[in-house]
């Protein structure tokens, strides 16, 4: 009878040392997680600040675009454009949360930075056509030291566009996927 007591005891020595080491592991789980939710974090904010940073460049150049000639109302537009996609991108990027706190207000947060990134296309494609027409329109129409060279100056903005566009777009899928895998780690953690 004193045997299987021992051997009783010993076993549940054994149990509690098993609950233990997972109680452990699953620590260890959860810390890694978060540190691989604070590295998309990190990353979400930094491709959020790409496209802000090239506000201000687009920005500074307005000086240099008034003097090769470009109207003021142009200027305006285009000052206006870059102000308002500047200011939508810095307001979008506040939905990008803490996973220090409340995970399901975290991935709500992130759910909804994504879907606005996702559907920052439908404004900033029409508002670029636009652009695009109005730069045209004023290089040829009303500004005749342009006008005579109008090819060149097209064919550098166009070359100028398709670097950006592609550029912009890499930023994007980057933000989008990045917004994903925050999505799927918060899921991970919500269900430890």
């Amino acid at each position: 009878m004193e045997t299987t007591d021992k051997t009783f005891i010993e076993m549940q020595q054994q149990m509690q040392q098993l609950r233990d080491k997972l109680e452990s592991q699953r620590i260890v789980n959860d810390r890694l997680l978060r540190n691989a939710c604070r590295h998309n974090i990190n990353r979400l904010r930094i491709k959020s600040s790409v496209p802000v940073i090239a506000g201000f460049a687009g920005l500074a150049l307005i000086p240099f675009l008034k003097e090769v000639g470009f109207s003021v109302w142009f200027l305006i537009v285009t000052g206006l454009l870059l102000l308002t996609a500047m200011g939508l991108t810095m307001y979008v990027k506040r939905f990008i949360p803490r996973v220090d706190g409340n995970l399901v207000s975290a991935a709500e947060d992130v759910a909804r930075f994504r879907k606005i990134n996702t559907d920052w296309i439908k404004f900033g494609i029409p508002a670029l056509v636009v652009w695009i027409a109005l730069f045209i329109l004023d290089a040829w129409k009303y500004n005749p030291v342009i006008g005579e060279n109008i090819l060149p100056l097209v064919g550098g903005a166009g070359v100028g566009l398709i670097v950006g566009l592609l550029l912009g777009l890499k930023n994007r899928r980057d933000i989008l996927r990045a917004s994903d895998d925050l999505l799927s780690q918060i899921g991970e953690l919500r269900q430890e």
